[in-house]
């Protein structure tokens, strides 16, 4: 085989190639974006309590700012209905329709109460008082629900800027 540069300057080349390689990792690892706390918040409750429903904090975040509910609004009526998935069927971790519901995926099971939550004639232009006492008319219900949202943060925070 013929070569038309000399060693040294094949070499050079190599390294350059080693360095524009790097340049582009680098860039790649800064359009990671930054973490919304709430999601570390709501990720470290659901591991602590072994709940399945941990690998969904992201969703759980994205689909209550999406929808306009309280972040813990979503995982705490899974956690009251199915320990956080851990006793759902069909991917019904939130017992919709008293647990007859199946979905695809647990994501399209909250997107679907998400928006059911935000959009549906039973729900709509309610509080989160309101909400609750249209999802479950138990006493005992709401109580339950708002003592998980504390758990798991005190107080209600604001959507992050991302």
């Amino acid at each position: 085989m013929r070569q038309f540069f000399p060693p040294g300057v094949i070499a050079f080349l190599g390294v350059l190639g080693i360095a524009a390689g790097s340049v582009q990792v680098e860039q790649a690892v800064v359009k990671v974006r930054k973490q919304d706390p709430r999601e570390v918040f709501l990720r470290k409750f659901l591991k602590d309590k072994g709940c399945p429903a941990q690998d969904f904090a992201e969703v759980f975040v994205a689909e209550a700012d999406r929808h306009g509910l309280d972040w813990r609004l979503l995982p705490s009526l899974a956690f009251v209905e199915s320990g956080g998935g851990k006793t759902s069927k069909g991917n019904n971790i939130f017992g919709w329709d008293n647990g007859r519901s199946s979905y695809i995926s647990v994501h399209q099971a909250i997107h679907e109460v998400a928006s059911s939550l935000s959009e549906a004639r039973a729900y709509q232009g309610r509080s989160l008082l309101g909400k609750l006492a249209s999802y479950n008319q138990s006493v005992d219900y709401a109580p339950m629900v708002l003592d998980v949202m504390r758990q798991i943060y005190p107080r209600p925070l604001v959507a992050s800027a991302r």
